[in-house]
């Protein structure tokens, strides 16, 4: 299947909603009550500080999730998924939602093809592991199963711990980081969030632009073409 990233589509990153981050969960109650001129929609990643196919995940963003599935029936959303938020196919089932395994995922454009993820696909092998054995269907249906007997301590402590979580440093070698990396991708131009930098890169002939995380600066991207490259602005709307 093809996709393309269309002129008019908003970036939101790394919002890591929780009870003390409601700025996600108020875009989305502004977007549904406004419904803003948008072509598409991608969520990035990290859009919440934990949501799995868990049985208390989803009662305890039950309102976020069914804000997503209404706009859903309205606008074009791509979700992809990061390592907070994952397994995510069946809670919204409007949404097109892409797997780690799925990432980068290629899309076309007016000015060339875009490598659009999370960000934590390419890193070290041992984190890599990790992170996809927490991924794991089997693994997350055995430690619900497990959540549930304990009246859902585990995903409780879990949330609790990412209530306070620094969301925002500033890299020291944040080039030399994706540099190692760009290789990887195939396209002209990458977009990505997880790790907060909001900051644009060259390499060559390749435009790496990395978005901000959207409980440090509630920022919307907008795309724009122009000059045969990628643009973006900010959406400037009263929330």
């Amino acid at each position: 299947m093809v996709f393309e990233v269309k002129s008019g589509a908003v970036f939101v990153a790394d919002a890591h909603a929780n009870v003390n981050k409601q700025e996600f969960k108020n875009w989305l109650l502004f977007v549904s009550k406004n419904h803003p001129n948008f072509s598409q929609i991608f969520f990035m990643g990290d859009m919440f500080d934990f949501l799995a196919n868990t049985t208390y995940t989803q009662k305890f963003y039950a309102y976020e999730i069914s804000l997503i599935n209404e706009l859903s029936k309205i606008y074009e959303i791509y979700y992809f998924e990061g390592n907070h938020d994952f397994n995510l196919t069946e809670i919204f089932p409007n949404v097109k939602v892409f797997s780690i395994k799925n990432q980068p995922a290629i899309f076309s454009s007016e000015v060339g093809d875009i490598s659009l993820s999370h960000g934590d696909k390419f890193i070290p092998f041992f984190s890599g592991v990790f992170i996809r054995f927490l991924r794991n269907k089997p693994f997350l249906k055995f430690m619900d199963t497990i959540d549930k007997a304990m009246n859902f301590k585990i995903s409780k402590l879990i949330l609790k711990s990412q209530e306070d979580k620094t969301l925002y440093k500033k890299h020291p070698n944040f080039k030399s980081l994706i540099g190692k990396k760009i290789s990887k991708y195939s396209t002209k131009f990458i977009i990505e969030g997880h790790y907060h930098q909001d900051e644009i890169l060259e390499f060559n002939q390749k435009k790496y632009i990395n978005l901000n995380s959207f409980a440090v600066n509630p920022k919307v991207y907008i795309v724009k073409f122009l000059n045969d490259t990628v643009m973006f602005t900010k959406f400037k709307g009263d929330m």
